[in-house]
């Protein structure tokens, strides 16, 4: 029998002292459970962190892409806007241009023709004179024979009218 002692690992500890690391041994398990759920937290929140950080960094870079779309979008439509209006601009001077163009050659035009009336009433007047003296003339040259014989006849011609003047006949010239 003394072989089976030999076998069984004496105790040294008293009996009342063997719960206590019994309680701490299940303290710490419950401890180690605390922190590997902690820890199983820890990683599932970092990784959560981490997936909306790079969703976070695809929308910073397609917004910035967009607004950089937009800005050079802006950019063109601010110098086609510059271009709209430097060509209205132009396009207004001219037309200004042409209107004031326009009233010179109506002014002138009005011009020309009172000068070319005033010319053609001139023209007449002496188309009338140089008819008058050319029948004086012609009738101071007849000899007075003639004359007698163009006497008869002219009074028999249609006289008109009191104060109307009668017109020569048109020149040959």
């Amino acid at each position: 029998m003394a072989a089976k002692k030999a076998a069984r690992p004496s105790r040294s500890r008293p009996r009342g002292a063997s719960s206590a690391p019994a309680g701490q041994l299940k303290q710490l398990r419950a401890t180690v459970q605390e922190l590997r759920a902690k820890l199983a937290q820890a990683t599932h929140k970092r990784r959560l962190d981490l997936r909306v950080l790079s969703e976070a960094k695809r929308a910073r870079e397609q917004v910035s892409r967009q607004m950089n779309a937009l800005r050079e979008q802006g950019r063109k439509l601010a110098g086609e806007l510059r271009k709209a209006l430097t060509d209205g601009d132009r396009r207004q001077k001219a037309r200004d241009q042409a209107l004031a163009k326009i009233a010179e050659l109506k002014a002138e035009l009005i011009r020309k023709t009172e000068a070319l009336k005033h010319k053609s009433h001139e023209l007449g007047q002496l188309a009338r004179e140089s008819a008058h003296r050319a029948r004086a003339i012609l009738q101071a040259e007849q000899p007075e024979s003639v004359q007698q014989h163009a006497a008869p006849a002219a009074a028999t011609e249609v006289k008109p009218a009191m104060g109307a003047e009668a017109e020569p006949p048109p020149s040959k010239n």
